[in-house]
């Protein structure tokens, strides 16, 4: 059912005008907002974290309920893309980079010759931003693949319509190292909250999470560059797609496997949350970002501290594994639901 309503949806957009598809997109998500409470309770959550509010205060309901709006009017244009070209996308692109520019960037971090991982959130356009790099660069694009085969196939197929190269994220990571190692270009949705005490925490909008740390370990083994880069509306949703690449950052062993991963993914979390901060409202995350408060229990005798119980045995599970076991996110295309 959901592959022909995909079809379906595909085939309307690609005939109806853009004014049309918004107006009719976002009410519509609006009103899966209202009648799903679970996502609407979560999604408050979230954004009463990222404005550091209590979840019944008004801006955090108001929030969470625009950022479903938003999210309608960006599969609009989702739905839209197997109509349209990569020179389409990129006439409409606006680049909001300091010079030398979004592409500019890209080539100094290239012209190391260890590659780059570009990193992007749930946010904005985010298959937008992959078409306007893809225009740019040969570009590799980490995904998880559908439960429907006919899905699966359609959405694979129409990245590579639009100048990327899929990459399953159930294959080995040898085979994105292979990518970096040959000095290209690999590009992963990241903001993906795991269970508490599970894979890296990180300080995010004045909380700890847990994220997966595969990112760090690929550029640490491969000595690629780290590039966060966004694409995301205007206020009005007009037609241009405004792109952001910040400065890339590079990995510094220490030695400290642990550490490095932990400092390198605090430092694209850092990232996210500049860019998430100034426009929340176009981040599409549907699930449980921070996990709840911990129960404590008394910390064992000749400490000093209260431990909670899940992140003590977390603790055990992390330092008897390698750290390369975390997991690598790959989301694009779907909302952080």
């Amino acid at each position: 059912m959901v592959y022909w309503l995909t079809r379906a949806a595909s085939w309307l957009a690609g005939r109806v005008p853009r004014p049309v598809r918004l107006a009719v997109a976002g009410p519509l998500t609006t009103l899966i907002y209202y009648l799903w409470a679970s996502k609407r309770r979560v999604t408050i959550a979230n954004m009463a974290q990222v404005l550091g509010v209590a979840p019944n205060d008004p801006r955090a309901r108001r929030l969470a309920r625009d950022s479903w709006r938003n999210y309608g009017r960006y599969l609009s244009d989702f739905f839209y893309l197997p109509n349209t070209t990569p020179a389409a996308v990129l006439a409409r692109m606006r680049d909001a980079t300091p010079p030398p520019g979004a592409y500019g960037r890209i080539d100094e971090a290239r012209a190391r010759g260890k590659g780059l991982i570009i990193v992007t959130a749930h946010f904005g356009a985010w298959d937008v931003a992959g078409v306007l790099v893809g225009a740019h660069t040969p570009l590799h694009v980490l995904v998880d693949s559908f439960d429907d085969p006919r899905m699966d196939a359609l959405i694979q197929q129409q990245r590579r319509d639009l100048g990327m190269e899929v990459m399953r994220v159930e294959k080995s990571p040898r085979a994105i190292l292979r990518v970096l190692q040959g000095n290209g270009t690999v590009a992963i949705v990241a903001d993906r909250p795991l269970p508490q005490g599970e894979g890296t925490p990180v300080t995010f909008f004045g909380k700890r999470c847990y994220v997966p740390g595969g990112v760090a370990q690929m550029a640490l083994l491969s000595g690629s560059a780290i590039a966060p880069g966004y694409a995301w509306y205007d206020a009005d949703y007009g037609e241009a797609y405004n792109g952001l690449l910040d400065e890339p950052f590079y990995p510094e062993p220490s030695g400290d496997r642990q550490a490095d991963t932990q400092a390198l993914t605090q430092r694209i979390y850092d990232a996210f949350e500049r860019t998430i901060g100034q426009r929340p409202e176009q981040w599409a995350m549907f699930r449980p970002f921070w996990p709840a408060e911990p129960a404590t229990v008394d910390a064992p005798a000749g400490t000093t501290e209260s431990v909670a119980p899940a992140e003590h045995a977390a603790q055990t599970r992390r330092e008897a594994r390698p750290v390369a076991t975390d997991a690598i996110p790959a989301d694009a295309g779907r909302a952080g639901a």
